[in-house]
């Protein structure tokens, strides 16, 4: 299958977290959208030769943008699109690579060396929170930079 199809798999986990969120459904739709554009955008700064915290932020800014212009042209909230857009591109492998790790070294025998799963551990322990602080950056940015003024 061809890799960038699997961009398309970013939809159908962002339609269930809103879902749980009780999203209107006339909304549901862009959700997937920007889902699909943010994964699509994270995964071109990656083949363009960017690490996976800089296309994070990239898709994040991306999600926030979109969000924004969209929530104030339908008069919807923001965030009910960017935050089910962004929660799929949590690091979830990067967080279990951690976990693994540490209880890797929880399990070795008294004196055993630990330093390389240590050193795994920490490693992807350290790339979780930089692509969270990323994703939360991106797709607070916008929001915050460019604040919606109420209608009168």
């Amino acid at each position: 299958m061809n890799t960038w199809l699997l961009e398309l798999w970013a939809a159908p986990a962002a339609l269930g977290f809103a879902l749980l969120f009780n999203v209107p459904p006339r909304t549901l739709w862009m959700c997937g959208a920007l889902a699909i554009a943010g994964h699509a955008c994270r995964k071109l700064v990656m083949v363009g030769g960017g690490d996976i915290v800089l296309g994070t932020l990239c898709a994040g800014l991306l999600i926030g943008l979109i969000a924004e212009w969209w929530g104030a042209h339908k008069d919807e909230p923001a965030a009910i699109f960017a935050i089910t857009a962004a929660i799929p591109m949590v690091p979830g492998k990067y967080m279990y690579k951690a976990v693994h790790g540490l209880l890797g070294i929880a399990t070795l025998p008294y004196g055993a060396d630990g330093s390389a799963l240590l050193v795994k551990a920490g490693v992807s322990g350290i790339t979780a929170c930089m692509i969270v602080i990323a994703l939360a950056f991106g797709v607070a940015a916008p929001m915050l930079l460019w604040p919606r003024t109420p209608h009168h």
